[in-house]
């Protein structure tokens, strides 16, 4: 039957397959090569959360440490919050399911750290950049939300320069009104620039400076003769020579310097001192050592508990007897027993002093007639 237009055959539905077969493998090697579509391999879902989107939107790019591995699926707005500077915005992440032959989540972990960047000064396009994870971090699981830090975006910089623009144009005010008030003459400066008589000050100045170099050159005054006088310098001379004249003794042995330094006689006796010095202090250590351990009268003294309890006992008799002479001093002072009377009785005084006087004039009449008292009687039967 002859063939009409509505009739295919079944080599023409054939080729017709294979090349919606061709155009569908041809789609997907592309978007495979991409990246972006790949059935054989799991991928890592990862969350951050931002300030604001900054220009990210679906389809950015993802890199870790700056090597592309992701893409950006879905930014959503989170529910507003009390937190002042709470994040805004939620960007869910897509990662290659191994990175560099090793599972993605080995090198993001949960110390990781997601930041808004741009790929070029111009900012027109925005992407999320991850840090690699370091050995104290877990790795991340899926959905796993990464902290976030601020980054300095282009309208950072433009917001910043605008404000260093503003005090730069400040500053410039602030310089012309400085400059208008020193060419007025106001303020120190402006004096320093506009008043004569300062100007006149200087110039003297300068002009007794001047008078006073030309005299030091011309050899007047103190310091003209210290610098053109030639008997200073002779003088500077002959010290120096001097000085040379007794380093050369000195080195020659001659005086009593030159022998202190270059006799062998006194250092063989500086170090025989030394030497009985060194052996005088190992004794004291010696004896010092014996002392601390107990040995020898002193040690005994200093380590001899019975010693110390001995003197410790005789100490508190010593208390003992000081109290009870205390205690009888009182009692003599306030009158009471003999030698209370004999310190405080008047009568006592009295009498003493009547027995020193009728002494005295016994004394003297035995002075002036002795044979008064020294008659011997001899009696016979």
């Amino acid at each position: 039957m002859p063939r009409t237009k509505k009739t295919i055959s079944l080599s023409e539905v054939r080729v017709g397959l294979l090349v919606l077969v061709s155009i569908a493998v041809l789609i997907f090697l592309i978007l495979n090569a991409s990246g972006d579509i790949n059935p054989f391999s799991r991928k890592l879902h990862l969350k951050a959360r931002f300030l604001d989107a900054n220009g990210l939107r679906e389809g950015s790019e993802v890199r870790l440490a700056g090597v592309r591995v992701g893409k950006v699926d879905k930014i959503t707005l989170l529910p507003p919050s009390d937190v002042p500077n709470a994040p805004r915005v939620e960007a869910l992440m897509t990662i290659q399911s191994t990175i560099d032959a090793q599972p993605a989540n080995q090198r993001i972990r949960t110390d990781s750290t997601a930041q808004q960047g741009s790929p070029s000064l111009l900012g027109n396009e925005m992407l999320i950049n991850i840090s690699p994870g370091t050995a104290l971090g877990q790795p991340v699981k899926d959905y796993t939300i990464l902290p976030s830090s601020s980054s300095n975006t282009v309208n950072d910089f433009a917001t910043s320069g605008t404000e260093l623009a503003q005090r730069l144009s400040k500053l410039s005010d602030e310089i012309s009104g400085i400059v208008k008030d020193v060419k007025e003459g106001k303020g120190t400066v402006g004096r320093l620039f506009s008043d004569e008589a300062l100007y006149n000050n200087l110039n003297a100045t300068i002009r007794e400076t001047e008078d006073v170099m030309h005299q030091v050159r011309s050899g007047n005054g103190s310091a003209g003769r210290l610098l053109n006088d030639p008997a200073l310098y002779n003088n500077a001379n002959d010290v120096a020579v001097q000085l040379r004249a007794i380093a050369a003794d000195l080195r020659a042995g001659r005086g009593s310097a030159g022998k202190f330094l270059t006799t062998d006689e006194l250092y063989n006796r500086i170090n025989s001192i030394a030497e009985r010095f060194d052996r005088s202090v190992q004794q004291i250590n010696e004896i010092v050592g014996e002392v601390n351990a107990g040995r020898g009268t002193f040690g005994k003294l200093i380590r001899d508990e019975q010693f110390y309890n001995d003197a410790r006992a005789a100490i508190a008799r010593f208390n003992t007897t000081a109290e009870r002479i205390d205690s009888v001093v009182a009692a003599a002072q306030r009158g009471e027993g003999t030698m209370g009377r004999l310190l405080t009785d008047d009568s006592l005084y009295t009498n003493f002093n009547q027995l020193s006087s009728e002494s005295v004039k016994l004394i003297y009449d035995f002075r002036q007639n002795p044979k008064k008292y020294l008659t011997i009687k001899f009696q016979l039967f």
